[in-house]
């Protein structure tokens, strides 16, 4: 099976909401974008990152007054 072939197999087994992602996908390929991992780039991601919702200060705070 050549891979337009495993491709479109692989496309009629997808939900609504993961054909959306694909869809995504596709159109930032064929726009000449790089590939990346939508969740790194998403807002979720970066506020769960942020210095803001740094739970080490408080998991520590034992530790971090001791010294």
């Amino acid at each position: 099976m050549n891979i337009r072939q495993e491709l479109l197999s692989l496309i009629e087994q997808l939900n609504d909401e993961q054909l959306s992602a694909l869809l995504d996908l596709a159109v930032s390929f064929k726009n000449g974008e790089k590939a990346v991992n939508p969740a790194v780039e998403s807002q979720a991601y970066q506020d769960w990152v942020s210095l803001d919702n740094d739970i080490y200060d408080e998991v520590f705070a034992d530790e971090l007054t001791a010294r």
